[in-house]
Order: C-alpha cells, then structure tokens, then sequence
C-alpha cells in the first residue's frame, strides 16, 4: 500500500494540472472583421452628387446602401463581439469557454454570454444577448457560427431579433496572411415581419481583395423591389486612391465597365 500511495498522489497531481492547463487555451477569437466590411471612403455618399460623377456615385449608393443595412442589423451582435475581446473566458467543461460581460455603448443595457466549444477540426461558437430596461427581451441567440482551428476561415449565421429568432444572414469567410481576403453576406431570410416570402432571400455580397491596381472588388447579386427581379453589380477600385470602375447592366443598359478618376468624376475607360 505504501509503494502505490505516491502513484496515486503522483496521478492525482498529473490530472489537477491537465484540467489546470486546459483552462488556460481558449480558442482564439475570429476578428470582428470577418462579420462587418469597412468599405471606407467609397461609402460616403454624402461628398457630391454632381451629374459627372454618375460612375461613381451609384457604385458608392449601392456600397453605401448595404454598409448602412450591415451596420444596423449587426449593431448590437458586432459590438457584442468586439467587446469579447477584452473578456477574460471562463472554462466550463468538455473544452467548452465562456465569456460573460455587459455591452457598453447603447442607452439600454445588454448582457452578452458568448459561448465557444473547441471541436476536432473547429471551433463552435454561439452568442446569447438578453436586454432590460426599454422593451427588455430575455437571452435567445442572436447568432452562431464556426470558425476553422487555423482561423482562417469560417462562416457566421445571424438571427433576425428576439421577437423573430430566425436565420437572416450566413456569412462565409476567409483570411489572406493577416487580413480577411473575402466576405460574402447571404440573405436567408424565408419569411418578412408580415409573414409573407421574403423577396430579398438570396441576395448576396461579395466583398474582396485581389492582387491588381483595383485592389478590392465588391459583387452584388440582389432582388430590386422596384423592378422585381435580381440585379447583378460589379464594382472594383483602388483602396488608396479610390479610382475605379463599375458594370451594372440594369443601371447603364449595357454589359460595359463605367470608370471613375480618384476625384470620383466620370472618365472613359482604357
């Protein structure tokens, strides 16, 4: 019994630690830019509206068009998100972390638990909100995703709100040395606040950057209410000095690219 007393402190002493340890290796955090594009300067729709620069000016109203719908939508779950960065996790179990905190930065108050599991190939995350004080709603998940154990790529599910706890946007990511390369928004709403098919589903965007003088490109297929059918724009510019160009067969009436200079004025294409 004295000779198998120390094997069993020694085996006892060897597990503590291992649990101690596992602790301490939560799954790096996917950056918040793999759920929100920064479009920068080529959003700000608000620098002229002069007739020669038409060029420019739908492709900055469609960018800016979807930064202003991203950027309410994913207000609160984006700020969510980037606040967990400053959140020390808490082991759970079963390589389970979670990380509980209070949002800041909106007049109501909002709890957040972001929970990740750490799974053979991937990492398994999940974000419950809850808010009190002006129509307070108890926690649901406000969205769920997945992220590779290389981090470098992923996919996010956002759901519509408390009051309507559905799919409305997958986001599917991947990463290029340090930056996210590419981003593509998919809307997969089925159904709108009145319960009628939403007509919207299907529409997507794909944000990008690619090695040539129009360094990042932005692809949009979307349901246009006005005419009722999809649309197809392509857009492309330089992200230091913001020339660039654009096709949109339903807004020019051809398949043609329509140019812009870095003062965003109408010129012709090379």
């Amino acid at each position: 019994m004295k000779q198998i007393l120390p094997f069993i402190i020694l085996m006892m002493f060897f597990f503590s630690c291992e649990k101690e340890n596992s602790t301490e290796v939560a799954p790096e955090l996917p950056p918040v830019e793999t759920m929100i594009v920064d479009f920068g300067k080529i959003a700000d729709i608000t620098k002229s509206a002069d007739i020669a620069k038409t060029n420019w000016l739908y492709s900055a109203t469609t960018v800016g068009w979807w930064s202003i719908i991203t950027g309410t939508t994913f207000a609160i779950p984006v700020a969510a998100f980037r606040s967990a960065i400053e959140v020390e996790p808490t082991y759970i179990d079963n390589l389970t972390w979670e990380w509980n905190y209070s949002v800041d930065g909106f007049t109501s108050q909002y709890s957040a638990r972001l929970v990740g599991k750490l799974l053979s190939k991937e990492v398994k995350w999940e974000m419950y909100i809850s808010k009190t004080g002006i129509q307070p709603f108890d926690e649901f998940l406000w969205f769920e995703g997945t992220s590779n154990i290389d981090g470098n790529s992923g996919q996010w599910i956002l759901y519509h709100s408390s009051a309507f706890p559905e799919k409305t946007i997958q986001i599917d990511w991947k990463k290029e040395t340090e930056k996210v390369g590419e981003i593509k928004y998919t809307y997969i709403r089925e159904k709108n606040d009145q319960r009628q098919t939403d007509s919207f589903n299907g529409s997507t965007l794909t944000y990008g950057l690619q090695k040539m003088e129009l360094d990042i490109f932005v692809n949009i297929h979307a349901y246009n209410a006005e005419d009722k059918k999809f649309n197809d724009s392509f857009i492309e510019w330089n992200s230091t000095n913001y020339f660039g160009h654009v096709k949109a067969e339903n807004f020019f009436n051809d398949s043609n690219w329509h140019c812009w200079d870095s003062q965003g004025n109408d010129i012709l294409c090379d």
